[in-house]
């Protein structure tokens, strides 16, 4: 077994002890319960990341000040006297599950909605009106004395409500930030000008919290060790912005960004197209130059990376969010040895986007995100343990499989092709995709080292099934690729999306017809392989079908690479030898030359096959795309509900 010996060591932090130096970074469900409290659903979701065995556990997000400081639509104020039983059971739950206890003290400021905060103008550092045309107000010395106080008392709640330390937001483009940022501050006062002085809110802010905690409860502050955006600070004013917290502070969380600019956000939230521990070099950094201990955090998801990263003294812990949502358990599987068996996140970005379109969070890869509760109050029983037949290897089939197997029941999972993966064959191409072979080896391998009986190069027909005679049928058969009927000329090389290799004669230049998700990456690839690419997309703005920050992450990438060339509202009429042929919004034909043509115009269930396995068994179940082609996320989900759904008791 490798000794991960860095990660499970023990942290000290003024009177607190971290068991290990994995920790929760504060990300939260986005809904909150009536009242915008914390509900059972909230307080299940981080009480299974402290079961997991994280030794820190910190609640994301809480208001000092409602009245000005609210920058979602719902967020717990924690000045709010109703709140105090709620954090007070939260931080019960948190313990019970075996971690200490965290919560995130912030304001919005200049980035509050007036329609959050009564119809009043937001308070920034500054005066400016904003993206929405909305006016900002600077703060008044009155209010940044108040504010700072506001933070002191909420430190102080947080403390009496049994949490074990308090983390200052100060990163990130949020209030204290808009001050230390001199592309946010323009103040000419004693709160503006040099950097001591944009710092002056923030550690009047430590001072104060300081006072009402004591020396012995650990202040956590997040910074963004740079700004990483046009204009933004760099790396040297992180070092200083540190060296001013040095010795007031227990933890510098070093992060990056801000919210000020879409791609900055993502940086800060690094996706697919960036690297492992995207912004550890900060973080390490910016540890040379002080003697307070430094969390390390972004895009944390790789044991031995992490491990190598504490022990060259990059940090002295790392913190982890999606790498948590995506499977609770991290810190155990490492701590006990089974790191082959952790659900990797795949940074696909649906956590965030899902809470910033449809204020829910999800997860491609965790079905329990949500649903936490279901863990530890599990409302099901198996009458007796059932024989189960899953059709299809994808990524439905390996969840059932694997979610059957768990439940207890008997399990056979059988594959045409002679190895389970599925659509996920994809993720074989491209470097971008990477983290999305490795979510389906660690499936493969779960899939392997359980008690399902697997039967590969096995085509299942209605003899099949009534031979075995299963309880249950779970069909999981995919989708397969859909075109649209556009005469096509004798010759042509026309390829499915769904169905490539990058080993195919494409020639020089590419046309893809079909600008959205799956189109606009193979677009890239093809881009990488050097290849001249025109995207052809019939809607009027390319990705729509595309998670927010994904979408945000993949638009630049495809605006950097030069090789790509992007028409929107374009309908392609026919393909000729010569190339595609379209009538743009204005009812005009265009030609565009190509050598070849990738057809990524949407997948269709495998209705035919799916049809053929219907009525034999009376317990059937059909899933994921076999069901309704969709994504991964909602497959997997597809999966967990199957096997909830055929354990119930009648």
């Amino acid at each position: 077994m490798k000794n991960y010996d860095h990660l499970c060591a023990p942290l000290k932090l003024a009177g607190a002890t971290l068991k290990n130096r994995m920790l929760s970074a504060p990300t939260s469900l986005a809904e909150l319960g009536e009242g915008e409290k914390y509900s059972p659903a909230n307080i299940a979701y981080y009480k299974l990341k402290a079961a997991g065995g994280c030794s820190l556990v910190t609640v994301g997000d809480a208001i000092v000040d409602l009245d000005t400081g609210r920058s979602h639509p719902q967020q717990v104020g924690i000045n709010d006297p109703a709140s105090t039983p709620y954090l007070v059971e939260l931080a019960d739950a948190i313990h019970s599950g075996g971690a200490l206890a965290s919560i995130e003290l912030d304001h919005g400021g200049a980035l509050c909605s007036p329609e959050f905060i009564g119809g009043r103008n937001a308070l920034g550092p500054s005066a400016f009106t904003d993206a929405w045309g909305d006016d900002i107000d600077e703060m008044p010395e009155a209010d940044i004395l108040r504010i700072a106080d506001a933070f002191a008392a909420g430190a102080a709640t947080a403390k009496k409500c049994g949490f074990d330390m308090v983390m200052i937001h100060a990163g990130h483009g949020w209030l204290l930030h808009q001050f230390i940022s001199p592309s946010c501050n323009k103040r000419t006062d004693r709160w503006g000008g040099s950097l001591e002085n944009r710092m002056r809110f923030t550690l009047l802010v430590v001072e104060k919290i300081r006072a009402a905690v004591g020396p012995a409860f650990p202040i956590d502050i997040r910074i963004s060790g740079a700004e990483r955006s046009p204009g933004g600070y760099d790396i040297d004013t992180g070092i200083e912005i540190a060296k001013l917290l040095d010795g007031k502070v227990d933890l510098i969380h070093v992060s990056a960004g801000t919210q000020e600019d879409e791609y900055s956000a993502v940086l800060m939230h690094p996706g697919i197209f960036q690297s492992h521990g995207e912004n550890s070099a900060l973080a390490a950094e910016i540890k040379k130059h002080v003697s307070t201990p430094v969390c390390a955090v972004g895009a944390f998801s790789k044991p031995d990376l992490m491990e190598s990263f504490l022990a060259g003294s990059g940090a002295d812990c790392i913190a982890m969010g999606r790498a948590l949502i995506a499977d609770p358990f991290f810190p155990k599987k490492v701590l006990h040895g089974y790191t082959n068996e952790i659900t990797p996140c795949i940074r696909c970005g649906e956590c965030q986007s899902h809470m910033i379109a449809k204020r829910v969070m999800r997860c491609t890869v965790n079905p329990l995100v949500g649903r936490e509760s279901e863990y530890f109050h599990p409302i099901l029983r198996l009458c007796a343990p059932k024989k189960v037949l899953v059709v299809g290897g994808g990524p439905a089939g390996m969840q059932a499989a694997l979610e059957a197997d768990r439940a207890g029941h008997q399990v056979m999972l059988c594959e045409g092709q002679n190895r389970l993966g599925g659509a996920l064959r994809f993720a074989d191409h491209g470097a971008f995709k990477s983290l999305m072979k490795d979510y389906r080896e660690s499936q493969i391998r779960k899939v392997h080292g359980s008690g399902v009986d697997l039967r590969l190069n096995t085509q299942v027909d209605r003899d099949f099934v009534e031979r075995h005679r299963p309880d249950a049928l779970i069909i999981a058969l995919g989708s397969e690729p859909w075109a649209p009927p556009i005469p096509t000329g004798e010759g042509v090389r026309v390829f499915m999306g769904s169905d490539l290799t990058m080993a195919e004669p494409f020639g020089e230049s590419v046309a893809v017809i079909g600008g959205g998700l799956v189109g606009c990456e193979e677009a890239l690839e093809l881009a990488q392989l050097g290849k001249n690419v025109t995207i052809l997309e019939m809607r009027p703005e390319l990705a729509p079908d595309c998670g927010r920050m994904h979408r945000i992450n993949l638009l630049h990438q495809l605006a950097e690479q030069s090789r790509i060339t992007a028409v929107t509202g374009a309908r392609c009429t026919r393909i000729s030898k010569d190339g595609v042929h379209a009538v743009g919004a204005d009812g005009h034909e265009t030609l565009y030359a190509c050598d070849s043509v990738v057809m990524a115009t949407g997948m269709r269930p495998r209705q035919a096959e799916v049809e053929a396995l219907r009525g034999i068994v009376p317990d059937t179940y059909v899933i994921g795309d076999a069901h309704l082609a969709r994504n991964v996320m909602m497959a997997v989900r597809d999966a967990r509900d199957a096997v909830v759904n055929l354990g119930l008791m009648y």
